[in-house]
């Protein structure tokens, strides 16, 4: 049962850091969740998927003002 629920916490985070990748949001996590320790590789991640999502925003924004010109 504990290992279980070892799963359950890991998959949740894995979860939340997945969502906070692909919808570009700036989420913060807690120092701990349920008594658990958070490690700071997973904060430093979900940063990083935040600076990925705003650069894929430019990048985007950009390829679409180079094919507005082309339409000209």
């Amino acid at each position: 049962m504990r290992t279980l629920t070892r799963w359950a916490i890991k998959l949740s985070i894995a979860g939340v850091l997945y969502i906070a990748m692909t919808q570009g949001v700036r989420l913060k996590l807690p120092e701990t969740i349920l008594g658990f320790q958070v490690p700071a590789a997973a904060q430093q991640l979900l940063d990083k998927g935040g600076d990925i999502a705003g650069l894929g925003d430019q990048a985007t924004a950009g390829f679409q003002g180079i094919s507005e010109s082309f339409k000209k």
